[in-house]
Order: structure tokens, then sequence, then C-alpha cells
């Protein structure tokens, strides 16, 4: 099934109801988004974000603002390496 879908400028997409019919996406469902060499591919999750709370065991508490923030300076040194 193919079909064409136009960026806005806020990076937004809209998929055609006949995607969402057969591929039964509902408003309000979350999307894994993969990009490799080949494109874009849009995989719809069979379960939301807020469910898989609890899936991964941790030792002791976890200060998600401080892992955050972890992750994204590391994200940003990548990038500029590859600058």
């Amino acid at each position: 099934m193919a079909g064409y879908a136009k960026v806005s400028s806020k990076g937004q997409i809209t998929l055609s109801a006949g995607v969402r019919k057969r591929l039964n996406i509902k408003p309000g469902m979350y999307l894994s988004v993969v990009a490799d060499e080949e494109g874009v591919y849009l995989i719809p999750l069979k379960e939301s974000i807020s469910q898989l709370k609890g899936v991964v065991a941790v030792d002791g508490s976890q200060n998600f603002k401080q892992v955050r923030q972890k992750t994204m300076e590391e994200v940003v040194g990548e990038n500029a390496k590859s600058d």
C-alpha cells in the first residue's frame, strides 16, 4: 500500500484514512519511527508508552530528569563530533 504525506511546518504528517484503517491506527496511538539507509518506517505500537512502565527491572529509585539531561548531553556531544 503506497501513499503520500506532506510534512507540515511543525514536522507533522497526516496518514490517509485508508492507511489508518488498514493498520487499525486510532487517535492517540503511538507509532515507532524507524529511520535507516532505505527510508523511514512507521510501526504502530501495540501498547502505549505508559503501559511499559515497570517492564525493565532497576535497582533503587531513578532520577529521570538527571538521566534525560545526561542522555541529551551525550547526543549533543555525538552530533558535534560528526559535524
